[in-house]
């Protein structure tokens, strides 16, 4: 809403806003799975906008003022979501541009050539009970194909993406690109469970990273400048492909 002109027309945001600076400033109102109900009639919003999540509380928010649930998990989502919020909005060209925007950095074809790559959130606490990783099908998943990998999770993945540890072995990428906030811990002590596993080629050939990135954990905009700062960290792991795409 911000980048399109809109932000003005909000009058509260999520827990998780925190971008741009004006964002952080507007009263709270939970998530799209745990709304503050409290806080949204308090607030009195002609509309309320929420994620199409699946677990998200339609009717709970409907009985509340008129709700836009809007699908933002893939591209094509995403896109066709911003067009939206630029009709309800009356921010339709800056909407227009924007997805145009969106679209012509991220829509690419996955190079053939590219790494086998599996990037995953960081937690907090560096265990890997579980792995969250990226799927292919989401706006993150193209942004790893947009910066020229291919990802190590070739099949569209419903529901949460994540992997045992037994098989991240299995599934052996060429590269592990770990994202984390950028306030995380060091590099050294977010790796080291994962530098334990002595199998996996990333580790044989020193190709497991970390990318402290802000944008990792967001699914506007700045997406594009992950996908940025996706394509560096890919040029430093495989250096003659860069040279040579």
């Amino acid at each position: 809403m911000f980048a399109i002109g809109a932000g003005s027309e909000l009058v509260g945001v999520s827990d998780y806003c925190n971008y741009p600076q004006a964002a952080k400033q507007l009263p709270r109102t939970g998530t799209a799975l745990t709304p503050n109900y409290e806080a949204i009639v308090r607030l009195g919003p002609t509309l309320i906008l929420c994620e199409a999540a699946e677990s998200a509380p339609r009717r709970e928010l409907t009985a509340l003022g008129v709700t836009k649930f809007i699908p933002w998990l893939s591209l094509e989502d995403i896109v066709a979501g911003t067009r939206l919020l630029g009709a309800l909005s009356g921010e339709a060209e800056n909407a227009g541009a924007l997805a145009t925007k969106l679209w012509d950095g991220l829509a690419v074809a996955e190079n053939p050539s590219g790494p086998r790559v599996l990037a995953v959130l960081g937690e907090g606490d560096a265990k890997l009970s579980e792995i969250y990783f990226i799927k292919r099908n989401s706006i993150h998943g193209a942004a790893l194909r947009a910066a020229g990998a291919r990802n190590a999770v070739a099949t569209d993945i419903p529901g949460v993406p994540r992997l045992s540890v037994e098989e991240l072995i299995r599934l052996d990428p060429e590269a592990i690109i770990v994202l984390v906030a950028p306030n995380a811990a060091g590099d050294a002590d977010i790796l080291r469970e994962y530098r334990a596993l002595a199998p996996l080629t990333a580790n044989k050939n020193n190709r497991i990273t970390v990318l402290k990135s802000d944008e990792a954990f967001a699914n506007g905009p700045r997406i594009l400048t992950l996908a940025e700062h996706l394509k560096q960290k890919l040029a430093e792991l495989f250096p003659a492909s860069a040279k040579n795409p």
